[in-house]
């Protein structure tokens, strides 16, 4: 019993230990997911930021005004060309560089196709939509690009005194780039790199999947919402795009409505930390196994032993002490009454014509007589008493405590109830044996067993002398 609580505690404190574990490792990945993706937003931001003060720096050689006659000569558009042409070589990440007008037609761009053509942005398709002079960044699909490539708008505009826009800088950035950013990062088989903008659209990520880039979809559970600040978390949840459990790290540059996601897989990073619980848990179990095997073996070893010692003090027989333990358990007895100056009487008794009864009958039916006789004495003792074989038919019977007028009461007793009984003599039928029993008692003269059971002895001697089926005391 001890060692099966002990056990459980053990399997107890081994389950917390392993989910301390399994916690302290998802609370170091969450970390490193958020730390991860703020470093990405920066970095990315940056190329945003880059274009902004590309936007900045054209629109200032246009008037506050607005565009005014000045964009209709062709010395203004020439100059406003090269200029485009030289920001636009001066950061990488630009596919296109353009202006426009009140009514966002582009009048000069880095692509010349372009001129002509009105931009598809938000605040141009819907008059209803604020034009804001803070930088704009918007995904401009496929469909709706004035260069039929999916692209990210980066805008910034002027607008006069009645919030009108009167002259606007237009940077594009071709998604291939922000592709190719996120390809450079490693990444696991199942985990995910992604950049979203602020309608949830996808605009890259990493591994690929072609067929969901410019795809909506509703944020994971649990994804926070930043606003116009900046910020980062980090959160447990299931990708929309895949199924896949993740830990998300997300983080927004301020004022820019993008938002940069990392993803680890959770049962990759849970990998090393369920082999390990296997590895333990099996140690576990294996250990608990050979512990239970080293107790069943103990108590298979008690069990012989046990049994080994039954076999040998009882008689086989019968069950009851045989002559070796009964003359040990008749010292115990003798020195018992010493100490404590109690009395001590023996019975020892024989079955009459025990001879006749094997002879007639054969051994089997005597080894019957035998047993009945056992089972009268167990009867007909007390439980602190013994009863003993001396061998074949002889018996003895130690009473711890009564003086020999109660013995010899005992005895009778007991002479009657086997002379009333009978046992399956076979072909003989029921049949009926007596005793004959010699009573002796502890006197102070004894220096042991030997003493009360001679007298008992020779007791018995003359009961069967006198007649047999009797009772004689010393």
């Amino acid at each position: 019993m001890v060692t099966a609580v002990v056990m459980l505690a053990g399997a107890v404190w081994l389950g917390l230990d392993l989910y301390a574990s399994r916690e302290s490792i998802l609370t170091e990945k969450r970390d490193l997911v958020q730390q991860k993706s703020q470093f990405m937003s920066q970095w990315f931001g940056t190329t945003i930021l880059s274009a902004d003060y590309v936007l900045r720096d054209i629109l200032g050689r246009v008037a506050p005004s607005g565009l005014g006659p000045q964009a209709g000569t062709p010395h203004w558009r020439e100059q406003m060309n090269r200029l485009l042409q030289q920001k636009k070589q001066s950061l990488e990440a630009l596919e296109g560089l353009s202006v426009y007008g009140p009514d966002c037609v582009f009048l000069v761009a880095a692509d010349p196709r372009v001129i002509g053509f009105r931009s598809n942005q938000s605040f141009c398709r819907d008059p209803s939509v604020p034009v804001s002079t803070e930088t704009v960044v918007q995904y401009m699909p496929t469909e709706r690009s004035a260069s039929h490539r999916p692209v990210l708008l980066v805008s910034r505009n002027m607008v006069d005194a009645d919030g009108k826009l009167v002259a606007g800088a237009l940077a594009a950035i071709d998604l291939s780039f922000a592709q190719n950013w996120l390809n450079g990062f490693p990444v696991g088989p199942r985990d995910v790199l992604a950049v979203v903008d602020g309608e949830d659209t996808l605009l890259a990520r990493n591994p690929l999947i072609p067929d969901v880039i410019g795809r909506r979809a509703p944020a994971p559970p649990g994804q926070p919402s930043f606003g116009e600040t900046r910020g980062s978390a980090s959160f447990l949840a299931t990708s929309p795009f895949d199924g896949r459990a993740r830990i998300f790290g997300i983080s927004k540059i301020e004022r820019i409505p993008l938002l940069v996601i990392v993803g680890l897989d959770r049962e990759d990073v849970l990998a090393d930390w369920r082999h390990r619980a296997v590895l333990v848990g099996a140690g576990y179990l294996v250990l608990t196994g050979l512990v239970f095997g080293l107790i069943r073996a103990h108590r298979v070893a008690l069990r012989q032993r046990e049994m080994m010692h039954r076999l040998a003090v009882t008689d086989p027989l019968t069950g009851i002490a045989n002559r070796r333990h009964l003359l040990e358990a008749a010292e115990q007895a003798v020195h018992q009454a010493w100490r404590d100056g109690t009395p001590l009487s023996v019975l020892q008794l024989d079955i009459d014509h025990f001879k006749q009864v094997n002879d007639r009958w054969g051994h089997p039916v005597g080894d019957r007589a035998i047993c009945l006789l056992t089972q009268e004495m167990a009867t007909h003792v007390r439980p602190e008493d013994t009863i003993g074989r001396l061998g074949g038919e002889e018996f003895a019977v130690l009473l711890p405590g009564l003086e020999r007028a109660q013995a010899v009461a005992v005895a009778e007793r007991l002479r009657q109830a086997v002379a009333e009984a009978r046992f399956d003599a076979g072909s003989g039928g029921a049949q009926g044996i007596t005793v004959s029993i010699g009573v002796a008692d502890l006197q102070d003269s004894d220096t042991g067993f030997d003493g009360v059971q001679l007298r008992a002895d020779a007791a018995l001697y003359r009961a069967k002398a006198s007649g047999r089926n009797r009772v004689i005391a010393a």
